[in-house]
């Protein structure tokens, strides 16, 4: 890696990506729209005179097609993305623009532009709600928006592989956790909060007993880094990343308060949009082709998480 573009590189996993490689490669460049005030990228306190952050929308190829050209990228990691299931599901048009042809975007620009390696972000979600643990081989049968659009990234994504020998991995990570994630509607990040705040967290109604597979950031970096390091067996793949730690919502929730305040009782709230009840992983062919395991258990990492963000809030 020399050349590296990092999309959603403000977000949280991102951020970390490029936390660990910005003293490794010659150039990260980083495409942001700003969307929040307080990003992952500001709150790790990286030294962004060393990182090229260029205003941009990926659903303007025009624009994508610019940035590779000026910057003749070697390696890519596509993490841009609307991510959150609340905000695709009244919003499909913007969802599915962003997601889906955002994707198109960036991999028409690896193609044309012949880059060495990309890293395509989809998601456990991608799978819908078939049988656990999701094995690699299953079918993309997603159902909601958001599924829907991780699905269509994922086959996206891999067709590029097939039809035009680009070097692309598809990742399938479970839901990632740890201090500096800055999107409070996700669940670890905002019990924390409110638990430090003195304040009651919140469920959604019905998803207490829903179970979910948390992986620690820096694990999944070491994912990423492994995968595109072994590009030459990894490409036109499609991998899981998990932690094969399993949890439900409510269990997890009763963790983070046995670590803060276990005065607090848990808040029940009525959801509009559709869940899955349960999702988790088969991450063994990561391992089987890369090495790759995670490191770290999900009370080590609710330790450090919570160390962190009583830095951050």
């Amino acid at each position: 890696m020399k050349n590296v573009l990092i999309t959603g590189g403000t977000g949280f996993l991102g951020s970390y990506l490029a936390k660990r490689i910005i003293n490794q490669v010659d150039s990260i460049t980083i495409v942001t729209l700003n969307i929040r005030q307080k990003t992952s990228l500001k709150s790790l306190n990286l030294n962004t005179s060393k990182i090229n952050l260029v205003p941009g929308d990926i659903r303007d190829f025009n624009f994508i097609k610019l940035l590779f050209n000026e910057y003749e990228f070697d390696t890519v990691f596509h993490l841009g993305a609307l991510s959150e299931v609340k905000k695709c599901q009244p919003n499909p048009k913007l969802a599915f623009e962003t997601n889906i042809m955002g994707t198109v975007n960036i991999l028409e620009a690896a193609r044309r532009y012949k880059v060495k390696a990309i890293a395509v972000s989809s998601s456990d979600k991608a799978y819908g709600s078939g049988e656990v643990p999701y094995v690699e081989n299953y079918g993309m049968e997603g159902k909601g928006i958001y599924e829907v659009s991780k699905s269509c990234t994922d086959l996206i994504a891999r067709s590029y592989y097939t039809n035009y020998n680009l070097p692309v991995v598809v990742t399938r990570c479970s839901n990632l956790y740890g201090s500096s994630d800055m999107n409070m509607s996700r669940i670890i990040p905002n019990t924390i909060r409110l638990a430090l705040q003195e304040k009651s967290p919140l469920i959604w109604k019905g998803s207490e007993l829903s179970t979910r597979e948390f992986l620690y950031v820096e694990d999944a970096v070491d994912a990423y880094l492994n995968l595109v390091k072994n590009i030459t067996v990894t490409a036109g793949e499609a991998f899981n990343i998990g932690s094969n730690e399993i949890i439900s919502i409510k269990d997890l929730v009763e963790m983070i308060l046995s670590k803060i305040n276990n005065n607090l009782s848990i808040e029940y709230k009525s959801k509009d949009f559709p869940e899955i009840s349960h999702q988790y992983l088969d991450s063994s062919k990561i391992k089987k082709f890369t090495g790759w395991v995670s490191k770290t258990k999900l009370s080590e990492g609710l330790d450090k998480t919570i160390e962190g963000y009583k830095n951050i809030l």
